[in-house]
């Protein structure tokens, strides 16, 4: 029992940790975004300097802004999704098993996602032109944001059917709406 509670400790230590690593990801990439975006309106109309390394800059964290926050998204269940479904059967079983039914089809696009992702990463063989680094780079945010959504897919799916009965330990939650946000 105490292996247990250390377990689920870890895992929900991890689980914040992780969040928090990925929308500060976020935050710093839309930051410098605003600042080179900026900074490149003020140099086109005051020429003080030359920003041949704007486009390079500018698409690594325009990528990794979009890929590890939708990673973020996912993980707190705060992306966008239609609600009218689970309103009309809220508070039975069968909205737990529509949820989980929802999941698993997203964990298969979220799994074929990942898989080209991976292939793309892998494949890439080119460096970037102003600073010289394997491209590859720029492209593991994708493969790493599809696998840490795959993992709270799994986790969704498992948690709508114990609370539907099917596991043991059953939560006897009602179902959620979808835009709460994260429920341990």
């Amino acid at each position: 029992m105490e292996k247990t509670k250390t377990t689920i400790r870890f895992l929900s230590a991890f689980d914040r940790g992780l969040v928090f690593f990925l929308r500060l990801v976020c935050t710093v990439c839309f930051i410098l975004l605003l600042l080179l975006l900026a900074g490149n309106v003020f140099v086109r109309y005051f020429p003080v300097a030359a920003f041949y390394w704007f486009d390079e800059v500018v698409e690594w964290a325009f990528a990794w802004m979009v890929f590890f926050g939708a990673a973020a998204l996912w993980a707190r269940n705060e992306h966008f999704r239609l609600e009218w479904i689970n309103e009309k059967i809220k508070g039975t079983r069968a909205c737990h098993l529509v949820a989980a039914g929802m999941e698993v089809i997203s964990l298969f696009f979220i799994l074929i996602f990942f898989y080209q992702a991976m292939r793309l990463t892998l494949l890439a063989r080119d460096w970037t032109p102003v600073f010289n680094v394997p491209r590859r780079y720029l492209y593991v945010c994708m493969p790493l944001s599809g696998i840490i959504m795959v993992a709270y897919s799994i986790r969704k799916i498992v948690m709508e059917l114990r609370a539907c009965g099917r596991f043991p330990n059953q939560t006897g939650r009602s179902c959620p709406a979808p835009s709460k946000g994260h429920t341990p």
